[in-house]
């Protein structure tokens, strides 16, 4: 028997069947049946990304980058949106993988382990899988095999050009894997590190660089000019560092048992992108007969209290905008929207405003990069760090800022009935379906927690420290949560909305404001990284603890009947099950080659710099096995030396 497993890893023909293999099982997975979740389109809105590019649309987020999504449109364009055929071109593209590891290999650790690693990676790459849905993952690992291959040449044999086409594929392997960003800078610290630092080796590692970072500028610039930025990547890793310091301690497996999800939703409309200028959009509305008169925007801030007004900018469909001058940090922005009709032959001038008190009840918006404190210091806006005020003094008779304004029942007190008001004004849905009261207020040394009707509740400590993250809530109910990001202005009391009169007309509706990607994305980034440094600092202990996890955990797959942790498909407990023996079973035999490798100095050895990169660049963040399938063609082929030195096949070089 092994006298014909080494004749059959001489032959050509073990290759070519590895790639074959691989095209038939991509092929099944695209039209057939995957064994995974997702659908063709993936999960990532690749396909919404594509579609607006091939209609000659500008590429709209920040939040991944441009790689894969030009990748599809070109097929769109060519095609129309067919998303079936991107898929089948990845899926033959992934069928090259088997080919590019033996290319890879061979010259590093001899023929037959390479050709093992092939067959190996044929029948049991995770790529496979993930190349029947519209995911980065496969298109990343043929661009890293062949920056790879390229290098390996232009190292063995000290020439120039490999280098260089290795320099512009390193350039593009980050914009469809973000995390790989660093690993150029890593490979040329490597060389100069192993190799004979002569002014040829220089050159080489110079001129490598220089085009990875060459194939990397223009996306660099593009997002500096949109957002005032320093952005290699994308803005994802802000939400995933944060979701990764929510899965520490007993939540280690899962953030949506961690009840400080709930803190994305911060407590105040506001922006921490104070060097750009505002963006408020709005429906466009007509009052009057004349469509040239537009709706304008009026706005004052607490640092300069002189009205101005910005028009309207018509945008896509029956949207505008206005746009507001970039404010200084920590400015309260005040604004209402005004449309105006001066007097005609027949009738007076007439304005109308929304909100309709215009002046007397503006919309209040915070520029601030305070994510966590409370940013209403003139005490215009009931909202949470009130609803803790009004705790810690019904707890500990603490002096109370804004008292008279608090006092809602005007009865020359701050009690618990004050309290119970403020709760069913800020949520007024609430109102006729629970039964009074909608709070009760308990007291302990320590902290002070209120419980609402729905069972949820809200803990202040004693040793409140200002953010809105100091205090606790329960992971279940509605009213908790709502409290953490409800608000309304002050003078919004005293003109509670109704509804347009005879003669009136709402000038704006379906606000969103800072909504443009460049605006929002960027600055959800810098929230999400405030809110997951606030969670490293509660305890480092733990983070470092569940990254150390993670760190293994990312090469094994690991299902859960938990529909808020994995995804529930068809066959999906078979299909993780196989998955989790599969993937442990590689890694311990990749382990095993890894030992023997280094046992026989073989400079199989440099492939490791990718695998240990990978985990140790992301383990700190959100992760799973699939963060791990680009090298994971590398790690086959770790495995196949502890297979050939398992079935002694010894290589005929």
């Amino acid at each position: 028997m092994r006298e014909s497993i080494i004749r059959g890893l001489d032959s050509p023909f073990a290759v070519r069947a590895a790639m074959i293999v691989t095209l038939l099982f991509g092929y099944f997975f695209v039209f057939v049946w995957a064994p995974h979740p997702w659908s063709w389109q993936g999960i990532d809105a690749y396909h919404a990304l594509a579609t607006s590019l091939a209609r000659g649309e500008s590429f709209q987020t920040t939040d991944v980058p441009w790689g894969y999504a030009y990748y599809a449109a070109l097929f769109y364009w060519l095609f129309n949106d067919r998303i079936w055929v991107p898929l089948v071109v990845q899926a033959t593209l992934n069928a090259l993988v088997p080919w590019m590891l033996y290319r890879l290999v061979a010259p590093l650790a001899g023929r037959r382990v390479a050709a093992l690693s092939a067959l190996v990676t044929g029948v049991f790459s995770f790529n496979t899988i993930y190349s029947s849905t519209q995911s980065s993952d496969t298109v990343c690992t043929v661009l890293l095999l062949a920056a790879l291959i390229f290098l390996a040449r232009g190292i063995r044999e000290s020439s120039l050009w490999p280098f260089a086409i290795s320099g512009m594929l390193f350039g593009l392997v980050p914009q469809f894997r973000p995390n790989l960003v660093m690993l150029p800078g890593v490979i040329v610290a490597a060389c100069l590190w192993w190799q004979p630092r002569t002014t040829r080796t220089v050159v080489q590692v110079s001129l490598f660089a220089l085009l990875v970072v060459a194939l990397q500028l223009p996306w660099i610039v593009r997002n500096y000019r949109l957002t005032g930025m320093f952005l290699p990547t994308s803005t994802h890793g802000g939400v995933q560092l944060w979701y990764g310091t929510l899965q520490v301690g007993p939540y280690l497996e899962s953030r949506a048992h961690n009840p400080r999800f709930y803190f994305a939703s911060p407590a105040f409309t506001y922006t921490s992108m104070y060097w750009r200028p505002l963006h408020v959009q709005s429906l466009r509305i007509e009052c009057f007969a004349d469509p040239a008169i537009m709706t304008q925007l009026v706005f004052w801030t607490d640092r300069d209290a002189a009205h101005r007004r910005v028009p309207a900018v018509r945008g896509p469909g029956d949207r505008v905008t206005y746009t507001i001058p970039a404010q200084p940090n920590q400015t309260v922005v005040y604004y209402y929207f005004e449309q105006s009709r001066p007097a005609g032959p027949a009738w007076p001038p007439q304005t109308f405003t929304t909100p309709f008190e215009g002046a007397r009840n503006p919309l209040i918006a915070f520029v601030s990069d305070d994510h966590l404190g409370d940013l209403d210091r003139h005490d215009e806006v009931f909202d949470l760090f009130d609803v803790i005020r009004l705790l810690r003094h019904l707890a500990w008779s603490e002096p109370l800022r804004a008292a008279e304004r608090l006092d809602l029942d005007r009865d020359g007190r701050n009690d618990s009935r004050d309290l119970e008001l403020w709760v069913a004004t800020i949520m007024p849905e609430r109102k006729g379906r629970v039964p009074e009261p909608l709070s009760r207020v308990e007291t302990a040394p320590d902290r002070v927690t209120i419980h609402l009707a729905d069972g949820s509740w809200l803990a202040v400590p004693r040793d409140f420290r200002g953010r809105q993250t100091d205090v606790e809530l329960s992971l279940h109910g509605e009213m908790a949560p709502a409290l953490l990001s409800r608000n309304r202005t002050f003078t919004a009391l005293s003109h509670p909305p109704r509804r347009p009169g005879a003669g009136e007309c709402v000038t704006a509706d379906e606000l969103e404001f800072n909504g443009p990607f460049y605006l929002g994305e960027p600055h959800g980034m810098r929230r999400y990284m405030a809110l997951a440094f606030d969670n490293i600092e509660r305890d480092p202990g733990a983070f470092v603890a569940a990254s150390l996890y993670r760190f293994m955990r990312l090469f094994i797959v690991r299902g859960s009947s938990d529909v808020s942790i994995t995804q529930q498909f068809t066959s999906s407990a078979l299909v993780f099950a196989a998955g989790t023996a599969l993937s442990l079973a590689y890694l311990a035999v990749f382990l095993a080659g890894v030992v023997i490798s280094h046992r026989r100095r073989s400079a199989l050895r440099l492939l490791l710099i990718p695998i240990v990169y990978v985990p140790l660049t992301i383990c700190f963040v959100l992760t799973n096995m699939r963060y791990t399938v680009t090298v994971q063609p590398l790690m086959f082929a770790f495995v196949a030396v502890a297979a050939a030195a398992a079935l002694k096949l010894d290589d005929a070089g």
